[in-house]
């Protein structure tokens, strides 16, 4: 059931597009059903991809996440999940994990 609701993990898209479905790899500790969500310019995302600064990322709205404790992004994009699944949330860090700020690996 837990696997279920997880991958209905359903956000209405601010622009008005409808529903947007979530991802099936959200953590649960992250997701809570509704808060994570694509990052970037492409049709699916609700706000663009963090700017990489020394040490760490920045979000558009000016959250900064070390860059030891974000999460590896299973599709190689940028993802994240904000408290009460609104833009402006803050990034959800769970207790004693690192925060749901999913980002590409990198590529050497």
């Amino acid at each position: 059931m837990r696997t279920l609701a997880l991958a209905l993990c359903l956000t209405a898209s601010p622009w008005g597009g409808g529903l947007v479905y979530a991802h099936s790899w959200y953590p649960y500790d992250c997701c809570s059903d509704r808060d994570c969500w694509p990052m970037g310019m492409d049709h699916d995302a609700r706000e663009p991809d963090p700017r990489i600064v020394p040490g760490g990322y920045m979000t558009h709205d000016g959250h900064f996440v070390p860059e030891s404790a974000t999460r590896v992004s299973k599709d190689g994009r940028f993802h994240i999940c904000r408290s009460g699944g609104t833009l402006t949330g803050t990034v959800i860090a769970p207790s004693q994990r690192p925060f749901c700020l999913f980002v590409p690996k990198p590529s050497y």
